[in-house]
């Protein structure tokens, strides 16, 4: 799952908090915005900003189970929100109303999204309907306060980064595994010290799906407000979600059609995570597909011949570069030093595990700059691996987020740590902290080694950072997840206006297509659609005009295609690098 779209990352599962101003947009010339200067309201009040967005930060219950029971609090959250308006007046006919969009984490940014990617997702949603794209940061993570932060500065999370990113987790009963359990363990334990009334006991999926009602039932009454007409036909009808949500944002879907069915007009989940799995398993299927879609890389490879560098003269298949590949992994079990930018650098096999994870969530752009910092490592130059400008070796990022890993930003104000994460994931899977031992951290290890040799470790890491995590969600949803088909008479207010469409690629090495299929047969009549290519989300590893005709098409009529359907992309991976026109990422 985890991704993340800033550079500033140190090492993994840990990041700098960036400082200054704004990511760089698509279509803005203006890079800074106050956001101190936003009061946070209980209705939605738009102030412009990053010229041609919209900017609110909306306020609501830190505890909502407390605010269900009609008891009043004086705790609040306030969600960041930026929203890139539709190309038509929401007064015009062909407004197709509002989509709320998740970029995945759990802990990712959906202000950033919005601004790095909106003008792309709109341009897939856009047909004969034309809509709003709103993304927000959720509760205690990015711009929304209070801030999920358990650091007192950015030194001191800097420190524990290098100190824990030395350590590996990749083999059971081992000293690397202990301390890295430990490490964990007392990140958990500094947490803890911020007491009850910090965010952390309200940042599960369940709150983020209530605040999404929320937002939902604001942007409504904005609507009718500024434009002086109702949304919907039937006036009795309360508004409805319209939804685009990327891998754990596929997750943060299923929660609110599990616990909101009646509140869901159009959903889209792409990137599937197994919600059963997610809440009870320590996420055990994950990796199911990740060796295979590692074989696409080393096959582009061979195919290339000489345009790869990683091939040699005497590889005669692409098993024998895979072969090169592992007993590089298996030789930088012993660490090598460097001195590199002023300091000392250790290159180790997790240094060179990231780097094929990442290329992974980006075959297209990736594929290409992975192969040249394989093929320096293999040589011994990790001089040179460390400086290359395409270097994935100085971004090791957390697991997912379903936008470009590579992308350059420069300093901003998006507050990114991996306690957000931490937040959201260790409260949905919550278990008894004595429970989570080293035989547990072992178990996790083995687990995980079983699916994928080469990326059990990157994984391993994501879930022992809930080592010893002592906060129980205040509000929670732990299934079942699932709701009926839509009610054909109309009738029953408690189904969704239309069936789910659910998106995955082929081979996806972070959420496998056998998701999907679990996710659709908790859904009646939902349906999947299949993209034939390698790599996490299939909206964005290449463009496909077949998926954007069926999604577009979803959005205004709620029509799905048979359960099934399958897309090809119109652009694949290769070596060299060949843009895919058009594409958000290119």
């Amino acid at each position: 799952m985890y991704r993340s779209i800033s550079r500033q990352a140190l090492l993994y599962g840990f990041l700098l908090k960036p400082i200054l101003a704004l990511p760089r947009t698509r279509d803005s010339n203006e890079t800074t915005f106050n956001w101190a200067s936003i009061e946070p309201s209980s209705n939605l009040q738009y102030n412009d900003c990053y010229n041609g967005y919209k900017c609110a930060r909306l306020e609501v219950p830190l505890d909502w189970q407390e605010a269900s029971q009609g008891n009043g609090t004086s705790l609040k959250a306030a969600i960041a929100i930026v929203t890139l308006p539709a190309t038509v007046r929401e007064d015009d006919p062909n407004f197709g109303g509002t989509i709320l969009v998740n970029p995945g984490g759990p802990g990712g940014s959906g202000t950033e999204f919005v601004l790095s990617e909106g003008a792309y997702l709109q341009s897939i949603v856009d047909e004969d309907k034309h809509y709003n794209i709103l993304g927000f940061d959720p509760r205690g993570i990015g711009l929304s306060t209070p801030s999920a932060d358990c650091y007192r500065n950015d030194f001191a999370r800097a420190s524990d980064a290098i100190q824990q990113g030395g350590l590996s987790p990749t083999d059971p009963d081992t000293f690397g595994l202990k301390m890295y359990y430990e490490t964990a363990k007392g990140v958990s334990d500094l947490c803890a010290e911020l007491g009850p009334e910090s965010i952390f006991p309200y940042m599960s999926t369940a709150s983020v799906a209530r605040d999404m009602l929320e937002i939902v039932d604001r942007v409504d009454e904005l609507g009718k407000k500024t434009f002086k007409c109702r949304r919907s036909e039937n006036t009795d009808e309360l508004p409805k979600l319209q939804y685009l949500g990327f891998s754990y944002g596929s997750f943060l879907g299923n929660t609110f059609a599990s616990m909101f069915p009646g509140r869901v007009g159009r959903m889209v989940i792409d990137g599937i995570v197994d919600a059963d799995d997610y809440i009870q398993t320590n996420m055990g299927k994950a990796l199911l597909d990740a060796e295979k879609v590692l074989d696409t890389f080393y096959e582009t490879c061979f195919d290339a011949g000489s345009e790869c560098l990683l091939r040699e003269d005497t590889d005669k298949s692409a098993q024998d570069i895979r072969n090169k590949v592992n007993l590089l992994l298996k030789n930088l079990d012993d660490p090598v030093s460097i001195v590199y930018e002023g300091r000392v650098r250790h290159i180790t096999s997790h240094t060179v595990r990231d780097v094929l994870r990442q290329m992974l969530y980006q075959p297209i752009n990736l594929y290409e700059p992975a192969s040249q910092l394989l093929a320096l490592a293999l040589t011994g130059n990790f001089t040179n691996f460390m400086q290359t400008p395409t270097s994935l070796a100085n971004s090791v990022q957390p697991a997912e987020m379903c936008v470009n890993p590579s992308a350059s930003y420069p300093p901003s104000d998006f507050a990114l740590n991996n306690e957000g994460g931490n937040g959201v994931f260790c409260s949905d899977a919550y278990v008894d902290p004595d429970l989570r031992n080293v035989t547990w951290a072992n178990d996790v290890v083995k687990a995980y080694a079983a699916q994928s040799p080469t990326l059990a470790e990157s994984w391993s890491r994501v879930i022992l950072s809930c080592s010893g995590w002592k906060y129980d969600a205040k509000y929670a949803f732990r299934g079942p997840f699932g709701a009926p088909g839509p009610d054909k008479t109309g009738k029953n207010k408690d189904t969704p206006s239309a069936p789910l469409l659910i998106l995955s690629n082929r081979w996806d090495h972070a959420t496998p297509l056998s998701s999907a299929y679990v996710t659709s047969q908790q859904h009646g009549d939902s349906s999947v659609i299949i993209q034939e290519a390698s790599g996490h989300c299939a909206l964005l590893v290449s463009k496909s005009k077949c998926v954007k005709d069926h999604v577009s098409t979803y959005f205004a009529t709620g029509v799905v295609p048979a359960n099934g359907t399958v897309c090809e992309p119109d652009c694949v991976p290769s070596i060299p690098y060949k843009e895919c026109p058009g594409f958000a990422n290119s």
